[in-house]
């Protein structure tokens, strides 16, 4: 059974300081910040890259050593202090499995030295990109195990259901099937930024069948738009994880 830590979305928008009271209020044990946000003061947190063209950002280019390098020391000199996780997207796909090894490499690498631990660094997926399902996942996390065992335990998948569904649409419950259970670190619960439900196109039940035989940590970011839902996205997921079903 996973042990599951909910975290704040990056979608809840308000200052700092509400969105730790937010956390707390709900059950969530860490803040989702993107780059250039400060820190929470007193959670732990998790930053996550906006996906390409979303507030300026460009696609990242990871089969460029130098690009990289770059890209991990500006967003280290960004930070204030180190996050738990760094979510970061797969990008064109020009961006093979050893460029992203490369990126997770990078990224741990120039993240601050102190006493907390590197952070742990998840590669996403995105229609469209070099990682766009439940294929290109498994095809990514083989190659890093094959090739860079010692780094598995530092990074992993982050898993978006609506993402998916957009890239496979009836093939998605196929696509979750192939996802290794051990390597999903992180998990986006929702539907098209609304509280999910079973009546929604995405096998939320193959996905949370999924999570369970994680025999590791997950992160779980109930990513609704609508902080008045957020309660009822985290009660779903509860539920789910103890293999009942809404009526």
């Amino acid at each position: 059974m996973a042990d599951v830590t909910y975290v704040l979305p990056d979608t809840v928008r308000a200052p700092l300081r509400a969105r730790e009271e937010c956390a707390r209020s709900t059950g969530c044990d860490l803040v989702e910040v993107a780059p250039g946000e400060p820190s929470p003061p007193s959670l732990p947190w998790v930053l996550r890259i906006p996906p390409a063209g979303r507030d300026g950002y460009a696609p990242p280019r990871w089969h460029d050593g130098a690009w990289t390098s770059g890209f991990a020391r500006d967003l280290a000199g960004d930070l204030e202090g180190c996050p738990s996780a760094v979510v970061i997207e797969p990008g064109p796909d020009r961006n093979r499995p050893a460029d992203l090894v490369r990126a997770i490499e990078a990224v741990r690498g120039a993240a601050p030295t102190g006493p907390a631990p590197p952070p742990s660094v998840l590669v996403a997926h995105r229609p469209g990109q070099a990682i766009p399902d439940g294929a290109g996942l498994a095809e990514f996390w083989a190659y890093l195990v094959r090739r860079a065992p010692a780094l598995a335990p530092h990074a992993g998948l982050a898993l978006d259901p609506s993402a998916l569904y957009a890239a496979a649409r009836t093939r998605t419950a196929a696509e979750v099937a192939r996802i290794p259970p051990g390597a999903v670190r992180y998990l986006r619960v929702h539907w098209q930024g609304e509280r999910p439900d079973l009546a929604d196109p995405v096998p939320w039940r193959s996905v949370f069948r999924l999570v369970r035989k994680n025999p590791g940590a997950v992160l779980v970011a109930p990513a609704v738009l609508d902080p008045g839902r957020l309660e009822a996205a985290i009660l779903f997921c509860m539920v789910m994880l103890q293999e009942r079903a809404f009526t």
